[in-house]
């Protein structure tokens, strides 16, 4: 009887798309392991979001902690300090991680307010009114989109591990190797520690009749990427105390000189795997002082992969928390604006055109040799970005602009609602909107991308490519989404701020006009000193005004394969959180005296 699981690929069920995957036995695994990392780094960051808060639940039946948010200001206060001492200790660890650069103090910002918001989080968390409202939390507005996506890659996580468990046909490529590995990531501290040891001198003795001492120090090598060895004395290291017995030739090291072992060098590892076994022998007369650094790694450096994911899930789910519970009305106000934008037949048409092409991209040729996965993630991501501005624009136009000449928004601003955070409502709708907009389209296209490599090695008759390779190429994927995101939350504010004055067509227009400009300023700015004097008065007086969306745009490092590093992404958030509290302010004063009535 044939197994029903292992199923002919080259059934004539399948589209001609995938004849060439079929033709090879690996693929599958290859395409689904990294779906599958996904998968575990979404569940961790559920578990880690409902340990959390279920024990902030558990305190809010402490009347004190329960009934703080019920005293605004004492809740501020308490969550503004909190938030200070939670982003205080996340600077003093991941600040210095990023070495000497000059723009190590870039993620200060970033990581002071991740630190405020989780303040909110917990001091909200332990509201009794948050205890009860979880089901309505869950199951309000955008959340069910985030949860359905997220829900999505873990469906596909647990069929392939039911899959690989009931088989003998494993689509999971080193599980157990890979959840193993994620207590070795180093999500805290560099992964860094050192020992020392002191060998006595040998005196008058002959250095090649010296002892070899046992070091006595504990390590394992199991899990170390790279050791360093250090003396201020010409050493000898050994696996014996007896040379009769060596299994290799000593390590020698000389004074002030240090030997650097890597483990991806694949060279002969300098010190025994077993600590009891190592043993030191000073050449010289005086006592020598022998420093060991180790740098641990999981043994599957990609599992380190599963600790963002799982982390990224965790700070979206608590700023979700914070921002609804700590600012109600601005949450109604978005909340609203986000249901009635989504509801909208544009915003299906734009989610189900990007869906469409974006799957398309998976199997067009794009005719660039060994470039068309960056090209495929290029096209991806701009065309993921250009629907999320669209909607954006388009909403401002018609949740802002129509909402003022129609009069409705004079209802809205007879309730306890001001026109700041009117402003600041209808911008948060939007965004949330275009978030779900994102996220959604960004499931499918993670799936293409995992897909892509390997529909491209047999389409090219190149050797069967790696999970590692498809797991790559949709984590440096991520970052870029990020970048583009921020772009259009830029375009949104200006759209936002315009929409207080300017009807639909005139803000596209507008909106437009700065997209091209801002993606031009770079260029602009730099030229100058060639130009007149008039030229450079224009040119930095548009650079105050429009925003440098070339800041934004990653596309040659994408093209050449290059990964977007976190200073990068904390600098441009920088930019951006400074770019909308300005747009902000300047709304404010073109909205304050507008006519309602």
């Amino acid at each position: 009887m044939t197994d029903p699981i292992a199923f002919d690929l080259t059934s004539g069920f399948l589209p001609s798309a995938f004849m060439p995957l079929a033709q090879g036995s690996n693929w599958l695994p290859a395409f689904l392991t990294p779906l599958w990392i996904f998968a575990v780094g979404l569940v961790l960051g559920a578990i880690a979001v409902a340990a959390v808060f279920g024990i902030l639940s558990l305190l809010s039946f402490i009347p004190p902690l329960g009934r703080l948010a019920d005293n605004r200001p004492a809740a501020i206060t308490a969550s503004l300090i909190l938030g200070g001492i939670i982003g205080a200790v996340l600077c003093k660890i991941y600040v210095p991680r990023m070495g000497d650069d000059e723009y190590a103090f870039s993620v200060v910002p970033p990581l002071i307010l991740i630190g405020i918001v989780t303040g909110f989080a917990v001091i909200y968390g332990m509201w009794y009114r948050t205890r009860r409202e979880w089901p309505a939390m869950l199951s309000e507005g955008v959340i069910p989109y985030i949860l359905s996506s997220a829900g999505v890659l873990i469906a596909i996580g647990l069929v392939t591990t039911l899959i690989t468990w009931i088989t003998s046909n494993p689509l999971i490529l080193e599980p157990k190797e890979i959840l193993s590995s994620i207590l070795h990531v180093n999500a805290i501290s560099d992964g860094t520690y050192s020992l020392t040891v002191s060998v006595p001198g040998i005196g008058d003795t002959d250095p090649e009749e010296a002892p070899f001492v046992p070091s006595s120090i504990n390590y394992s090598l199991r899990t170390v990427a790279e050791i360093r060895i250090e003396s201020d004395r010409t050493i000898l290291i050994s696996d014996s105390a007896d040379p009769l017995t060596f299994a290799k030739p000593p390590t020698r090291v000389d004074a002030d000189e240090p030997l650097v072992y890597r483990y991806a060098d694949r060279q002969e590892q300098p010190i025994p795997g077993n600590p009891s076994r190592l043993h030191i022998q000073n050449r010289e007369s005086d006592p020598a002082t022998v420093r060991f650094t180790f740098t641990s790694r999981p043994d599957v450096p990609e599992a380190s992969s599963i600790v963002v994911i799982a982390v990224t899930f965790f700070l979206l789910m608590t700023g979700y928390v914070a921002f609804r519970q700590a600012a109600p009305r601005i949450w109604a106000l978005a909340l609203s604006t986000a249901k009635n934008e989504m509801a909208q037949p544009l915003y299906l048409l734009l989610l189900g055109l990007g869906i469409c092409i974006v799957l398309f991209f998976g199997f067009f040729p794009f005719n660039t040799l060994d470039s068309d996965i960056n090209v495929l993630k290029d096209s991806g991501v701009t065309l993921i970005m250009v629907l999320g501005m669209l909607q954006a624009v388009w909403s401002a136009g018609t949740s802002v602009s129509e909402e003022i000449d129609g009069r409705t928004a004079l209802t809205v601003l007879s309730k306890p609602v001001n026109r700041r955070s009117f402003l600041l409502g209808k911008y948060a709708g939007i965004m949330l909107a275009v978030l779900v907009l994102f996220i959604i389209i960004a499931t499918v296209f993670l799936v293409v991308v995992a897909y892509k490599p390997i529909y491209e090695s047999r389409e090219t008759t190149r050797e069967a490519t790696t999970w590692q390779t498809g797991l790559g190429e949709m984590m440096s994927t991520l970052p870029v989404f990020g970048l583009y995101f921020m772009e259009t939350a830029a375009i949104a504010a200006v759209a936002v701020a315009l929409a207080t004055r300017l009807p639909l067509l005139a803000n596209f227009i507008t909106c437009f006009v700065v997209y091209v400009i801002g993606n031009l300023l770079a260029s602009l700015v730099q030229s100058e000193g060639q130009n007149s004097e008039l030229v450079r008065f224009v040119g930095r007086l548009t650079a105050v005004g429009i925003p440098n969306l070339a800041n934004f745009n990653v596309q040659a490092a994408i093209d050449v394969g290059n990964s977007v590093p976190i200073l990068y992404l904390a600098a441009v958030f920088n930019y951006l959180m400074v770019f909308v509290i300005m747009v902000w302010m300047l709304a404010n004063l073109m909205f304050e005296d507008r006519d309602l009535a």
